[in-house]
């Protein structure tokens, strides 16, 4: 074997050995973000409850405020309470941008790669979150409560290659327009692992259970996903409504699909109004996806 293949294999190695080192820096979640993750990621929590677990965390609290207090909703008045800010823009619009902002709020002291965007992040995991809850409505999905964080955790990955290796996400990110392999298939190639086992990786240590780990995990290759057992996997929904969601010009990278066809939204052995479900998050969305404009 040549020393160049060598170097190079020794390259790789190295880059795998980088990664998992990112893993071991990442930030843990405080139990006031995991209680948080884990209430709002069910529906049914009202304004006090929702303002209550908000105002344990300064920062989203500051966020939330800054929203409320914002030109996007005209107040005359300043807003100065937590519930108060709920109110006017919506409990539903709140409690996912809360969701989203727990997760990037947790790097927010890091240093991150200058192609990546925070806001671009958010909104195409809360839009994808947003549309497997909505789909777990109408047909019937693998652990439908856990459909939202499924979305909102299957990319996470990806901020984890920006944070803990920026030059490398750069390079990725050229590397993929360039030769015009998925960004997929060049993190495979230069780093020996991808953003996706990086996703089930963080949602593991992180404690958020099975079902969203191995949606993260499996959200490329749902076939690979252990059998729902007569239902959709949580892997085999995140995987079509990323698609959708990215076709439909929510990508991180902001130039990826736009444009593109919308795909089919298709289950094999059952039946959805796709055109109705479309519907449903547009009206959602028209509010939540404003939120970080």
């Amino acid at each position: 074997m040549s020393s160049a293949t060598l170097n190079k294999q020794d390259r790789r190695s190295n880059a795998r050995k980088q990664a998992f080192l990112g893993l071991a820096k990442l930030p843990a979640l405080s139990p006031t973000a995991a209680h948080l993750l884990g209430r709002l990621a069910r529906r049914n929590c009202d304004v006090h409850e929702l303002a209550v677990l908000i105002e344990r965390d300064p920062l989203l609290s500051a966020q939330i405020l800054g929203i409320a207090n914002s030109a996007a909703f005209g107040r005359a008045q300043p807003i100065s309470s937590v519930q108060h800010a709920i109110s006017m823009v919506g409990i539903g619009a709140v409690r996912k941008f809360a969701l989203a902002r727990s997760i990037s709020n947790l790097f927010a002291k890091r240093k991150i790669a200058p192609s990546f965007s925070i806001t671009r992040f958010n909104l195409h995991s809360v839009a994808t979150g947003m549309f497997l809850e909505l789909l777990a409505e109408v047909v019937p999905l693998e652990d439908p409560e856990e459909a939202f964080l499924a979305g909102l955790f299957h990319d996470v990955g990806k901020l984890i290659i920006a944070v803990a290796m920026p030059d490398q996400y750069e390079s990725i990110v050229t590397a993929s327009a360039v030769t015009g392999e998925s960004q997929l298939e060049s993190e495979r190639r230069m780093l020996q692992i991808d953003h996706a086992e990086l996703s089930a990786l963080a949602v593991d240590y992180w404690g958020l259970g099975e079902p969203i780990r191995l949606a993260a995990e499996y959200h490329h290759e749902p076939q690979k996903a252990p059998p729902a057992l007569g239902k959709i996997s949580l892997a085999m929904a995140v995987s079509k409504m990323d698609a959708v969601v990215n076709a439909a010009g929510m990508s991180l990278l902001p130039a990826s699909n736009v444009g593109s066809e919308i795909p089919p939204l298709e289950f094999e052995g059952f039946s959805l109004d796709q055109g109705l479900l479309f519907e449903r998050f547009a009206t959602e969305w028209t509010t939540a996806g404003a939120l970080y404009r």
